[in-house]
């Protein structure tokens, strides 16, 4: 598997930052739309500056440390490294879904999640095979011709 950079670890940290900074955005947002309680809305007010200063920082991180550019050159993945993450990323939408689908009681978000459940569980097994696949591939060898020295 490809060793994954700093600069890659930092970027999806800052990628992970920003959507969760957009979810909180989002929220105070409609509950500010919601809210009748000036002081309520006053507050809520503060916190959507403060995700936007939030925003507006990791923008200037990215800029500063040339991190986008740094991670581009570095992200050539092999085959086999792209399906090892997206299985990862699969088997913890499945985790979630599995999660959700006892917690819920209405039938049909039930159904429903339990059908995405099943998608992503179909997509798991033919990744796995995929992968396995690729893992058993013998690897293409190097061009490069090794000459050992003639002994006398």
């Amino acid at each position: 598997m490809q060793k994954i950079t700093q600069q890659e670890i930092i970027l999806s940290a800052f990628v992970e930052a920003q959507n969760l900074e957009k979810i909180l955005l989002d929220k105070v947002r409609e509950y500010g739309k919601e809210s009748v309680d000036n002081q309520i809305k006053a507050l809520l007010k503060q916190i959507e500056i403060m995700i936007k200063n939030h925003k507006e920082d990791i923008k200037k991180a990215q800029k500063t440390m040339h991190i986008n550019s740094l991670v581009k050159k570095n992200m050539s993945q092999e085959p086999l490294d792209m399906l090892q993450d997206l299985l990862k990323n699969l088997v913890n939408i499945q985790a979630f879904y599995n999660e959700t689908v006892v917690n819920i009681t209405n039938p049909y978000v039930r159904q429903l999640f339990t059908q995405m459940r099943d998608d992503v569980m179909r997509f798991i097994s033919i990744l796995q095979m995929e992968i396995e696949s690729l893992e058993s591939k013998p690897s293409i060898p190097n061009n490069t011709v090794l000459n050992t020295p003639e002994m006398s």
